[in-house]
């Protein structure tokens, strides 16, 4: 998958047709996925979520810098 991981390209991705099922997966409300922007891409956290969940169909491109990206490392070294 590219870069630009829009809802609409997630959902079907994963055999989704609706934000409930999304909504279901993350373990957040329909009204949060709701309110994500077409055509943009979804939070950093969710794509980092997916792509420990299902590695094969959300790959982590080794070549990317994308400064949006989730760096769970980041977390760790910036817990109190």
């Amino acid at each position: 998958m590219d870069e630009f991981w829009s809802k609409r390209q997630v959902r079907t991705r994963l055999g989704f047709s609706t934000d409930a099922e999304l909504a279901r997966l993350f373990g957040i409300s329909r009204s949060a996925v709701s309110q994500w922007p077409r055509g943009f891409p979804i939070p950093p956290l969710r794509r980092y979520i997916l792509q420990q969940r299902y590695p094969a169909l959300f790959p982590v491109d080794q070549n990317s810098h994308d400064e949006t990206a989730w760096d769970a490392s980041r977390v760790v070294a910036e817990r109190p």
